[in-house]
């Protein structure tokens, strides 16, 4: 069956592959790793909101939360505005949730399974329809280059790269819940119909076309920019003038108006349902600051740098706009100047970095264009046995450099993605994760200290450090399952204050149960040793808190084995106090 559709050949072993070796790792009863997180949770929010609680006020969320989502990662998207509150997002993205929704509903219903939208079946479905979206761009992808006279290698080339070269691995593989998949695919559809309109003139395209532009505005009002790419693949004021004399045809007209209305409609409509107001900004005090781009960043820095985690884009991007340049300069031009809008604006959002995960995800949405340029690479480089060479081996170690970067983040061992200059280059390539904290470089260090564990010193609590090795430690064992309180005295912890606690730890067993336990008046934060301790050698841990007002008492840290055999050693003691007033 596969040999009768070409086209879906490669996009599928690539799709279904990916998808193996993510169930092979997704835990669906993890509450940490549910598909409908984070974002997710704001957009898919509509369909149980509509479709189950006739709820746009979104009271249900108070008992959903409760029994699917541990208090630190429920996501806050409800916003108070007008009469109520307001979901923040815009509805597109739900209407493509909707089809797997629907269908867990249905089962749920069917086989007496939990119908109240959050249940395993819904978070089987919404992980499904991710990877359904992703199959479907590449295969419209694979048409597109198809249209653009590629031959199959090169497009088979080409998928291969820009699935596994690049942050698509990452949002698909481990975090779904973002819309930036969702939004490849829906771009690709628009350039795929007016391809198609081109070949055989039928209006039905342009209203295909309409659904899905239609679509993406009201899913991230940014996505207009994916207008640039059509100008980018039809540089031709005469195919664009025949789209609209076929458009503007009377009943055609209606037709588009019929398409466009009901779907631009819905974001009004669910505005003034939540709030009685028929216009609101969702986003409050999350604007796009034009004044101050962060151009640098975006695109280079350790922090979220596009091409710092993403390398083959730049490699793809000056070799394809060079080869491009010899074919058609017009398009060149173009391109360029859409890469320079598209930075120019996503630079600006206030969170210009757009929160936890691998790159800049917001430049999926247009890989598109990235494709085409990989594409017009490979087939260039075909004739030319040393340039093709030089290129595949750099295309195979940005993609091997891609996949463990992903890992590295996944893990944390790039906690969120983002790493100072120090991190990355002290973590790359490495898979081990490590309890160290990396200054950034607007911190300002005020204190450091040095704690010492001698009794005398009286330093700690309910218990006595043992001088072992030429140092005063304490330790937790079969017998003492909890060690000496170290009391942190003389610190300045207030908001703003970044307070780094270092100390050296040998385990004398493999360690599963042993943790560090911080004690802030009533406040205890629990931070667990068993990834990075080795057994029979001393490592350097550190730890960071961030108190969010002023402490006025003394914290203290102690050890606890969890009524476990473990023995684990600790000293060296030290804190490092730095400030700084904004996180960036």
């Amino acid at each position: 069956m596969i040999q009768r559709y070409p086209f879906i050949k490669i996009p599928l072993l690539l799709t279904f592959s990916l998808f193996l070796f993510h169930l092979a790792q997704k835990d669906f009863d993890n509450p940490y790793e549910r598909p409908i997180a984070g974002d997710a949770q704001a957009y898919y929010a509509y369909l149980p909101a509509i479709f189950i609680y006739s709820d746009l006020s979104y009271d249900f969320l108070k008992e959903t939360n409760q029994k699917y989502y541990p208090t630190e990662i429920q996501k806050d998207f409800l916003k108070e505005a007008g009469e109520g509150v307001v979901n923040k997002t815009f509805p597109g993205v739900a209407v493509l949730y909707l089809p797997f929704f629907l269908i867990a509903h249905v089962l749920s219903l069917l086989f007496g399974l939990p119908a109240d939208g959050y249940s395993f079946l819904y978070q089987l479905l919404f992980d499904i329809g991710l990877w359904t979206y992703l199959f479907l761009g590449l295969v419209i992808l694979n048409k597109i280059l198809s249209f653009l006279n590629f031959n199959n290698r090169v497009r088979n080339y080409t998928l291969l790269a820009l699935v596994l070269g690049t942050n698509i691995f990452f949002y698909s593989v481990y975090d779904q819940s973002v819309t930036h998949i969702y939004n490849f695919f829906m771009v690709n559809m628009c350039v795929y119909t007016l391809f198609k309109f081109k070949e055989d003139g039928q209006f039905k395209w342009v209203g295909i076309l309409m659904f899905f532009l239609a679509l993406m505005a009201i899913t991230r009002p940014t996505n207009g920019l994916a207008l640039g790419l059509l100008v980018f693949f039809f540089p031709s004021w005469k195919f664009f003038r025949s789209i609209f004399q076929s458009a503007f045809k009377p009943l055609n007209f209606l037709k588009i108006v019929l398409i466009i209305v009901p779907i631009m409609a819905l974001p009004f409509l669910l505005w003034k349902a939540q709030v009685n107001s028929w216009i609101v900004y969702s986003y409050g005090e999350e604007v796009f600051v034009f004044s101050q781009p962060h151009l640098p960043e975006f695109l280079f820095s350790y922090f979220k740098g596009w091409f710092t985690y993403t390398p083959l884009a730049l490699v793809m991007l000056i070799l394809g706009f060079y080869f491009l340049y010899h074919k058609n300069k017009t398009q060149v031009w173009i391109g360029i100047m859409f890469y320079a809008i598209c930075v120019y604006i996503f630079s600006c959002w206030w969170c210009w970095y757009y929160g936890a995960g691998m790159s800049q995800r917001v430049m999926i949405d247009h890989y598109i264009l990235l494709a085409f340029l990989m594409a017009l690479t490979f087939q260039k480089i075909a004739a030319h046995n040393w340039l093709k060479y030089s290129v595949s081996i750099i295309t195979i170690l940005t993609i091997g450099l891609n996949i463990v970067q992903a890992y590295q983040i996944r893990h944390g061992i790039i906690s969120g993605g983002s790493a100072t200059k120090e991190k990355y280059w002290d973590t790359f390539l490495d898979l081990d994760k490590k309890a160290r904290v990396y200054p950034f470089d607007h911190w300002k260090l005020e204190q450091t200290i040095s704690i010492d564990l001698n009794p005398e010193s009286k330093n700690t609590d309910k218990s006595t450090p043992r001088f072992i090795e030429d140092a005063w430690t304490t330790e937790v064992n079969e017998f003492q399952p909890y060690s000496s309180s170290v009391l942190l005295k003389n610190l300045n912890l207030r908001r703003g204050a970044r307070m780094r606690l270092s100390f050296e730890a040998r385990a004398r067993h493999d360690i599963k149960e042993t943790r560090m336990v911080f004690v802030n008046n009533k406040e205890l934060i629990v931070f667990g040793l068993d990834q990075y301790l080795k057994k029979d050698e001393w490592v350097r841990v550190e730890w960071l808190y961030e108190p969010l007002d002023s402490i006025n008492h003394v914290p203290s840290v102690y050890f606890w084995n969890g009524n476990s055999h473990e023995k684990v050693e600790f000293k060296s003691f030290k804190i490092d106090l730095f400030f700084a007033e904004k996180f960036l």
